[in-house]
């Protein structure tokens, strides 16, 4: 029998497919569908892993994720963030801290994305038959992104995936960095956020498009911001794609991101 994993989602459905999925790799599983009751089985299961949704009846995954960080006897306990709810994650309200070990947010989710996340959790290769090309370092000149983002949970997980990627990736949490660096550095893709301190996402690539040696640059939109002015107002300004967060998975993001770069 391999390690314990508590599931702790909304989908009964998903749930119950993950449960039979890792039941088949000799996992030893346990489901709880009320948010109010994570917290007791985290501590009477002691799970070596906790798959866990936004979206509970009882008390949110937010809150069971508070609750987590400040407890010592399980605070450690390792955590995979699931949602296939449809709605934006709140990124600021999940705990910054090095036990969130992946998260999938996307409106449909396959168990064997799950799988392939517990595996590489437990430092195994998943056997799951998902497509692995993201994770395959890139051959030939290593191409540069420009990443203008704030949050920083979200900033550490997807950074290492870019850099794993085989991607030189440079971060800036506001407009004032992000030109800081283009003034020394021409990337082969911007990615922004929309909200920003100070100057937002869409008028940082306004200002980008007003400088000669600036304007050819691919840009990419990250942002769960995706009411129709925006997105307008993005492809008005040459924006190859219009991502949201909570619409797709960390794997979609680099796709989308190398699609951009290899199809310039």
């Amino acid at each position: 029998m391999k390690e314990k994993i508590l599931i702790s989602l909304g989908d009964a459905v998903l749930a119950n497919s993950i449960e039979y999925e890792l039941s088949k790799l000799q996992y030893k599983t346990l489901v709880v569908h009320d948010g109010n009751k994570v917290i007791d089985y985290l501590k009477s299961f002691s799970p070596d892993l906790l798959i866990i949704d936004v979206v509970l009846s009882g008390r949110n995954g937010y809150e069971v994720l508070s609750e987590k960080s400040f407890d010592r006897y399980i605070t450690k306990i390792p955590v995979i963030i699931v949602s296939n709810s449809g709605v934006a994650i709140e990124m600021k309200r999940i705990p910054s801290t090095p036990t969130i070990k992946e998260m999938i947010i996307k409106a449909h989710i396959e168990p064997e994305e799950v799988l392939n996340k517990v595996e590489k959790v437990f430092g195994r290769e998943s056997k799951a038959k998902l497509d692995d090309n993201v994770d395959k370092v890139n051959t030939g000149p290593q191409k540069k992104i420009l990443w203008v983002e704030d949050d920083k949970l979200l900033s550490v997980i997807l950074s290492k995936k870019f850099l794993k990627a085989g991607f030189i990736l440079h971060r800036a949490s506001n407009s004032d960095e992000a030109f800081a660096y283009l003034d020394k550095e021409t990337p082969d893709v911007i990615v922004l956020d929309i909200l920003l301190p100070g100057m937002n996402g869409i008028d940082i690539l306004e200002k980008i498009r007003a400088i000669e040696k600036l304007r050819k640059i691919p840009a990419i939109i990250l942002s769960n911001m995706n009411t129709q002015n925006y997105i307008d107002k993005a492809k008005f300004l040459g924006a190859k794609k219009f991502i949201v967060k909570a619409a797709a998975s960390l794997e979609e993001i680099i796709r989308e991101v190398k699609e951009v770069i290899y199809t310039k």
